[in-house]
């Protein structure tokens, strides 16, 4: 599993770190973003599972901090 830190981060950052990034992965790989920004889940939940049909979850590990899960596909 891959992970991105974008604590502190606005989107668009977190978007396209997670773009670059995503591009060295196989199929089936996941990516795990990591944001404090409630925002940000939103766009990046929108932007890959509606331009790539990548299957995206998240979940609160602390409060106010996410894990987006990506899986390439």
């Amino acid at each position: 599993m891959h992970f991105i830190d974008a604590l502190g981060e606005m989107c668009p950052i977190p978007i396209i770190k997670a773009e670059k990034e995503l591009k060295k992965l196989n199929k089936g790989e996941k990516l795990v973003l990591e944001t404090d920004h409630s925002c940000s889940i939103q766009s990046v939940v929108k932007h890959f599972e509606g331009k790539y049909n990548y299957k995206c979850s998240y979940i609160e590990v602390e409060e106010g901090i996410w894990q987006i899960t990506i899986e390439k596909n």
